[in-house]
């Protein structure tokens, strides 16, 4: 598959620059950046959650794990995490267990962590098993820079 049709469709709409990386499968986004021999603190993983409103995707590292009460305290919100059967439906042109870590692509709102403003590139999903996004330090401020964002991971 590559590159999900909806994302492909984000990133040329808003001119985003990225380079394409193809690793073996791996089924999670810290086994990917493993696979692709990406340092695990650059590769940041979507993570779906969901309160009365609606959904939301956090964006964090993937060798951290979201802090619900960090993201709920900032946003005013009490979330939980999405159940898989919505994030299927949510991401239907992904195989299940890659979602991008681009929920503007999705309209989903989303918060990300400032721990992946300090590398100088940053990695995430394509929408299979097999392919990793990479952009620009910059190329990443810019793509998020509607978004909050804070220390929103442990």
């Amino acid at each position: 598959m590559s590159v999900s049709p909806t994302l492909q469709k984000f990133l040329n709409r808003k001119d985003i620059p990225y380079r394409l990386i193809r690793h073996p499968y791996a089924e999670t986004s810290l086994s990917s950046a493993i696979a692709a021999h990406v340092p695990a603190r650059r590769m940041a993983k979507g993570v779906v959650l969901r309160d009365d409103e609606g959904f939301m995707m956090a964006v964090v590292p993937s060798d951290r794990r979201v802090d619900l009460h960090a993201i709920n305290q900032q946003m005013g919100r009490i979330f939980s995490p999405a159940a898989q059967r919505d994030v299927k439906i949510l991401f239907r042109d992904c195989n299940s267990g890659a979602v991008p870590a681009l929920g503007q692509a999705y309209n989903m709102q989303v918060i990300w962590d400032d721990h992946l403003a300090d590398e100088p590139d940053c990695y995430m999903e394509a929408g299979d098993h097999q392919d990793l996004l990479c952009f620009s330090q910059s190329t990443f401020k810019r793509v998020m820079s509607d978004t909050p964002h804070g220390m929103i991971s442990h």
